[in-house]
């Protein structure tokens, strides 16, 4: 039984999943760990890529794939006591990554999950940058969060119980016994979220650990910040009732606000004049995607196909 095993969720990783398993074979751990990826119809040599580095491999349908489900499914075929959730564009930036993560839960087993610090990747624009500055993976100060009182917690405002509850498994470990008793729930997006605000609900307490950081971030565009704000915030009101655009009037000031803070960091960032074509856009499409996400999940409409 290695001490720990290494999980990554792969659809066609390309030249950063390499760099993420080149950053996984220098790690020092000592009990060892394994290497298990859930590939779902990569196409671009990602299954090949992984195989020769030793990854054992479990092939998921796309239909089939779901954020949480797929995950039981690793953590049951998983041998390490502690199971580290890696998404394939995560990249450790550490040799001693692994130990500084699951050190916290074998240390106290009150703890269901920890999860790293983030840092952007050094192409990221400076809406990125700024966008992650302010993510609770990003401090520099460790935390551990415990629930004592149950009745305390929710007569809090939505806002300060989702603080508390955030968990990230873009980089993250988990007790296997807590999570195969405790498995992650069905859903398209926030399966993190969900688990991390039921264990503070279950006793269970959830620790950052910056001390393992990994690098990671995406490029800007409004379809995916449309996508992303309306699955999270349709999750965020299914949880904690949590509506951050209550009206038609507020939806209007927080797209102008929106534009007019984008526009203001970018100056600030001494960004090229592309960057400010685009930005007025993507700053439409998140406001729109908090709006409608909430918006539909408050009236209980289904989910969108394009969903």
């Amino acid at each position: 039984m290695p001490r720990a095993s290494v999980i990554l969720p792969v659809r066609d990783g390309g030249a950063v999943l390499r760099d993420v398993l080149e950053a996984i074979a220098t790690q020092e751990l000592e009990g060892g760990f394994e290497v298990l990826a859930t590939d779902s119809g990569s196409r671009d040599g990602s299954v090949e890529l992984l195989r020769g580095r030793g990854a054992r491999v479990i092939a998921v349908p796309p239909p089939s794939f779901d954020h949480g489900l797929t995950r039981n499914l690793a953590a049951r075929e998983a041998r390490g006591r502690c199971l580290v959730f890696l998404s394939q564009d995560a990249v450790p930036q550490t040799r001693n990554f692994l130990e500084a993560l699951i050190t916290p839960l074998e240390r106290d087993a009150r703890l269901a999950g920890a999860f790293a610090r983030q840092k952007t990747r050094h192409d990221a624009d400076p809406l990125t940058r700024r966008d992650l500055a302010g993510w609770a993976a990003a401090g520099a100060d460790a935390r551990v969060v415990f629930v004592s009182d149950l009745e305390t917690f929710d007569r809090l405002p939505p806002l300060e119980r989702y603080a508390l509850s955030v968990f990230d498994d873009v980089a993250s470990a988990v007790r296997r016994e807590v999570l195969l008793a405790h498995p992650f729930a069905a859903t398209r997006f926030g399966e993190d979220l969900e688990w991390g605000h039921r264990m503070l609900r279950l006793g269970y307490g959830l620790a950052y650990v910056p001390a393992a950081t990994v690098e990671h971030s995406h490029p800007r565009s409004a379809r995916r910040l449309f996508r992303r704000n309306y699955l999270g915030h349709r999750l965020l009101y299914r949880l904690f009732g949590l509506r951050t655009i209550p009206d038609r009037r507020h939806l209007v000031r927080a797209v102008a606000g929106t534009i007019v803070g984008d526009l203001r960091a970018l100056s600030a960032a001494g960004a090229p004049a592309a960057a400010w074509v685009r930005a007025p856009a993507q700053s439409l499409a998140a406001v729109l995607g908090q709006w409608r996400g909430a918006q539909d999940e408050a009236g209980g409409r289904p989910y969108p196909r394009w969903s």
